[in-house]
């Protein structure tokens, strides 16, 4: 590198001007490679090392809770973006933290459901799998050895026994033994939500023109249900004795839906600006909104909301 492209590099960094790359990459290609490294690195500005920055992101909260699942007073969220799995009670704590390594384990989970045992299964899109973490810090359990593509919706049986899978990338629901092994086919459902009726029936909510299906796990029989998309953007869906509930994220509401079909808006608007993960429990809805950072609580009665995701304490 030459006298004269070192005296211009240092008397533009040092009045901060912006450096003129083009004429002195004409002049000598070594210096320009130079400024391009040292340009890139001042402008870029200083930044925290890479877990430094996970752990300040995970003292703020959750950042993109997208689904949600419940067990007793525990309330477990999943969060796209931190990546891994909240739990709330009195306060709010990570059960479950991923990676932002491509293509390890929790690196993108996008769904959840409650193991029956112990602990809670994640749907891993990035591994293409389904974990078992079976208790806070625990390392995650593949339980499907990769062979599903994009799960997007889980459900366990009445029973306890089998887990149900909506894989969005080959547009058909699964079942596996709880325990793990090969998942089989059950029925062409792109599911997108997925939960269980008090007759072992399998309800499913979908992008197709079917918005909502139910499925004869036993037989693989499937009903369309709720027809015409009366729903905008539908995401999840629970069961709740005689009737269902489907969250709508363009819509901004929560949709009630009966066995014949019939379909009305539930809540509408406020606070929910757009709503995805779905859980009930005998007096309340819980419903994932990753555009407002939170999980809402429904009291079942009187529709009045709460938030539940306390920050986490520092």
């Amino acid at each position: 590198m030459n006298k004269s492209c070192l005296i211009d590099t240092f008397s533009h960094l040092r009045r901060g001007s912006l450096l003129p790359l083009g004429s002195l990459l004409r002049r000598d290609s070594f210096c320009g490679l130079f400024l391009l490294v040292i340009g890139a690195l001042l402008w870029a500005g200083p930044s925290l090392p890479a877990k430094a920055q996970d752990e300040a992101k995970s003292n703020d909260g959750p950042a993109y809770p997208l689904a949600v699942a419940v067990s007793g007073e525990d309330v477990y969220t999943v969060d796209l973006d931190l990546p891994g799995v909240w739990k709330t009670n009195d306060g709010t704590s990570l059960f479950a933290e991923g990676t932002k390594l491509l293509r390890k384990p929790m690196n993108r989970p996008r769904c959840v459901a409650i193991h029956p045992t112990k602990g809670i299964l994640v749907g891993d899109t990035a591994t293409r799998e389904i974990y078992w973490i079976e208790s806070a810090d625990a390392e995650p359990k593949p339980l499907t050895n990769g062979y599903l593509g994009v799960v997007m919706a889980l459900a366990v049986s009445p029973d306890g026994k089998t887990i149900y899978a909506g894989d969005a990338e080959k547009r058909a629901t699964f079942k596996l033994p709880v325990e793990g092994g090969k998942p089989e086919l059950v029925a062409r459902v792109n599911a997108r939500g997925l939960a269980f009726d008090s007759e072992g029936k399998l309800w499913a909510v979908t992008p197709d023109a079917a918005a909502v299906k139910r499925i004869d796990v036993a037989s693989g029989e499937v009903e369309d249900v709720v027809t015409g998309r009366p729903f905008q953007y539908p995401n999840g869906l629970c069961w709740a004795g005689d009737h269902g509930y489907v969250t709508d994220g363009y819509g901004k509401c929560i949709w009630k839906f009966t066995p014949d079909g019939k379909t009305e808006k539930w809540h509408e608007g406020a606070p929910l600006v757009g709503p995805v993960g779905i859980a009930i429990t005998a007096n309340s809805i819980f419903v994932a909104d990753p555009k407002q950072k939170e999980v809402y609580e429904f009291n079942r009665e009187s529709k009045v909301p709460k938030a539940r995701l306390a920050p986490p304490a520092k």
